[in-house]
């Protein structure tokens, strides 16, 4: 049954969400944001720079909804993970070579080797120590929880796609109450430090937004829709900000700010999938779409790149002339400069390193497949590629 109903709707999908990858560039923007507030205060925003970090569960969501559209029925494990590989190893290896002297060397902090070598492996999310799931690259952390989610996707998608609306829908809905029940009595069961490697960096815990964006895959290519367009609901998003950064500490009581905050874990996911349904449902009925034009499909193409290598401009900055002072106009022109550098060091990254050596390995594979047992699984809908 799974495999004549994913059969039947694969000839139905649009080859193209470039929607989608317009919407990554400002994911990762976020992420920039958030770490720009460590060099310097920005004018207006600055109480609202935290919420760059969910920047990540935002990537989250987005790959489980990836790899779940793009599913074809004669895939297979191994195919899966070499393509996973292929898209996200290398250019991991290539930008943590290049963080470790601007967070070691450049810092005079010693060269812990176990925990950047677990970076380099990207087991290194596992392991409740600030100077382990930080090491290397900083940034990578997210890629080990994505390592995690690639391993266990072959083992549930052609479950998950056989499923009907209903039981997505209570799926859903155990996913988001298992996630608010550890957000809401994790802090009586076990100390801050742990609490906060778990609720941030825990692959464990973030596996809960990779499902949401998997069943919500599910659920769209059985037909469902969710109301509004993409504006209304990342205004929504934006509310929600707000209300947890400014209008709760400021007219809440304490009980109730905390309510809010723990709220956040589940709200922000679903309301990033709203987001990115919303996009989805622009290109499958062919609407027009801003989002697909060409310079901000190349802005989402690079991505991953800005994702992984802004971190480490930014701290070496830090490193060269420290923690600038408030001054809104000048603050603002070096957040210019950050974002400038990164995106232009994301593009030579992107197309020196990313994008051929990603073909390359994908080429290297259908040869080797081509030689054992005949032709490769068909090709998936173009979509972007997931963090």
């Amino acid at each position: 049954m799974a495999r004549r109903y994913t059969q039947r709707v694969q000839r139905a999908l649009p080859s193209r969400l470039d929607s989608l990858t317009g919407l990554r560039f400002f994911a990762a923007l976020l992420v920039v944001f958030h770490h720009f507030s460590n060099f310097a205060s920005l004018p207006v925003i600055w109480r609202y720079t935290g919420f760059g970090a969910t920047g990540v569960t935002f990537f989250f969501v987005l790959s489980g909804f990836v790899l779940t559209w793009s599913f074809v029925p004669n895939d297979t494990p191994g195919r899966f993970y070499w393509r996973r590989f292929a898209r996200i190893w290398p250019l991991h290896a290539v930008t943590t070579l290049l963080a470790l002297p601007v967070f070691y060397s450049w810092r005079d902090t010693p060269y812990d080797w176990t925990a950047i070598g677990l970076s380099f492996a990207l087991f290194h999310a596992w392991v409740p120590t600030a100077t382990t799931y930080f090491a290397g690259n900083p940034a990578s952390w997210s890629l080990s929880c994505e390592m995690f989610f690639y391993a266990l996707h072959p083992l549930f998608v052609r479950t998950t796609l056989a499923l009907r609306g209903a039981a997505l829908a209570i799926c859903a809905a155990a996913v988001v109450a298992a996630v608010f029940v550890v957000v809401r009595w994790s802090p009586d069961w076990w100390p801050d430090r742990i609490v906060g490697w778990l609720l941030y960096i825990s692959p464990l815990f973030r596996l809960g937004e990779f499902l949401l964006g998997v069943l919500l895959a599910a659920a769209l290519r059985r037909g469902f829709r969710v109301p509004f367009g993409v504006l209304p609901w990342s205004i929504a998003v934006a509310a929600w900000f707000h209300l947890e950064y400014v209008f709760a500490p400021d007219h809440f009581p304490a009980e109730a700010r905390i309510l809010v905050a723990q709220g956040t874990y589940v709200v922000l996911p679903l309301l990033y999938a709203a987001v990115i349904a919303a996009a989805a449902q622009l290109d499958f009925d062919n609407a027009r779409s801003w989002l697909r034009a060409r310079p901000m499909v190349l802005l989402g193409q690079w991505s991953y790149a800005l994702y992984l290598v802004h971190a480490t401009i930014i701290y070496a900055f830090i490193d060269a002339i420290g923690v600038r002072s408030y001054a809104p106009i000048q603050n603002l022109g070096w957040l210019c400069v950050i974002v400038a550098l990164s995106v232009a060091a994301s593009a030579a990254l992107y197309t020196a390193v990313e994008h051929p050596i990603e073909q390359r390995l994908r080429q290297y594979q259908k040869r080797w497949l081509a030689q054992r047992s005949g032709p490769s699984p068909a090709p998936s809908p173009s979509l972007p590629g997931s963090n």
